[in-house]
């Protein structure tokens, strides 16, 4: 980490990590396996969305390259295609992109704690490590990094040492570690296989944290390029340990269906009493998740203040913007006492806007390169254009699978996009 008052690429890669280590790949796996009967078929799901994950870092890097700004899919739609998309990837990106998972996360964290200490309940638990992530990252840039950095550190070390254990000892599973080349390439070819990549894929969002405050760092573009790329290759090896590691410690009965596969493959491994000290320790790492969100966030506001006279307000006064940090966490402790029991429902809801916020920056990619074909490119897509090609079929299969399976969601996802690209209109109007 630089000296001076920017961050550099440990703390861009730690923001990358923590923004994608959250709770999908604690609770994903039980449900895999209603379907999936092998070791092979369900670390060949992870490896894809690993991949699947990285062609859009790749376009993201060229992107952010060529549009150095502060403020993630806002800066980029504006600047590629118009400010109206911009400011509906920021009014999504602020509310569903950040607000809501904070809650969620801090939900989660909550709900560990509580399994292995029952002296705090969940919503209190919830607000605490809130209020403590925006206590952090509202000092400076500097301090903001350095929490950063020592939390997602603290993280990936008590996840290796599970790895390692988990290894160490004679686990209790019984699932097929044998590839069966007939069989496993008959599995990969099912619906269940492509559902369960569509919720593989939500496990590794965040890969494109380090945009949101793109100009804090040191040398942006070559920062911005190693933090997203170096964080999503080192999260799909987590990734993929992890879930082996779960399948090694505890039997697929026990952990089919279930939702915390963390506290199950704990509890196979070292018992009731030390799985209730591993699911505290799982506690402490979400909180590097949470402190992810309560940094990247609020840069988003912070950006849409600086170029819209209604939202100027946002605008941080210094280098940290302290009034879109206090409206996320507002909106994150309203949903963590009010709305807990509908979060769900409503990142169902508007998952569908991110998707297509995030597949116009891919696409915006592509469209760079056919406007500009001589533009120097510091950072260029290898392989150009399969990673962008890939990423954009399955972000379509995404909204396609979301409409068939709830189309009156899909629709009021859509409709909210479409209504926040409206509002810029008359929001331009009011300005003059």
């Amino acid at each position: 980490m630089s000296s001076g008052k920017h961050a550099g690429s440990f703390a861009a890669t730690a923001l990358v990590v923590a923004s994608m280590v959250g709770t999908g790949v604690f609770t994903s796996l039980g449900f895999q396996l209603a379907d999936l009967n092998s070791a092979p078929q369900i670390l060949l799901l992870w490896l894809l969305g690993g991949l699947i994950a990285l062609c859009g870092a790749f376009c993201y890097a060229e992107v952010a390259a060529l549009l150095p700004k502060s403020g993630g899919e806002y800066h980029f739609l504006r600047s590629i295609y118009h400010p109206s998309l911009g400011f509906m990837a920021g009014m999504l990106s602020a509310f569903a992109g950040f607000a809501a998972p904070t809650a969620i996360t801090a939900l989660a964290f909550g709900e560990y704690l509580h399994k292995s200490w029952g002296g705090l309940e969940v919503h209190h638990a919830a607000a605490l490590v809130i209020l403590a992530g925006a206590a952090a990252h509202s000092v400076s840039t500097r301090t903001s990094a350095r929490v950063q950095v020592v939390a997602t550190g603290l993280k990936l070390l008590l996840i290796l040492t599970f790895i390692a254990a988990a290894w160490m000892l004679p686990g209790e599973g019984d699932i097929r570690w044998t590839v069966d080349v007939k069989t496993d390439a008959a599995a990969v070819i099912t619906p269940a296989f492509a559902i369960s990549l569509l919720y593989v894929t939500y496990s590794y969002t965040g890969w494109n944290a380090a945009v949101y405050g793109l100009e804090e760092w040191n040398d942006p573009q070559r920062t911005v390029k190693r933090a997203l790329l170096w964080g999503t290759v080192l999260v799909t090896v987590l990734y993929v340990g992890l879930n082996a590691s779960f399948l090694h410690a505890a039997p697929v009965a026990a952990l089919k269906g279930q939702e915390a596969v963390g506290h199950i493959a704990s509890t196979s491994l070292f018992g009731a009493q030390a799985a209730r000290m591993i699911s505290a320790l799982f506690a402490m790492g979400l909180f590097a998740s949470a402190s992810a969100l309560l940094w990247a966030g609020p840069r988003v506001l912070a950006a849409m203040g600086r170029h819209m006279q209604s939202l100027s307000f946002f605008a941080p006064k210094g280098e940290v913007p302290r009034l879109a940090l206090g409206f996320q966490i507002a909106v994150a402790l309203i949903l963590v006492f009010l709305f807990s029991g509908k979060l769900r429902q409503l990142m169902d809801v508007t998952q569908v806007g991110l998707t297509i916020s995030t597949s116009l920056v891919v696409a915006g990619c592509m469209v760079l390169r056919y406007r500009h074909p001589d533009l120097p490119r510091p950072v260029k897509v290898p392989l150009y254009p399969l990673p962008p090609l890939v990423f954009l079929a399955m972000s379509a299969f995404i909204v396609a699978f979301s409409a068939v399976k709830e189309p009156l969601l899909t629709l009021g996802g859509a409709g909210l996009a479409v209504f926040f690209a409206l509002v810029w209109f008359p929001l331009k109007m009011l300005r003059r």
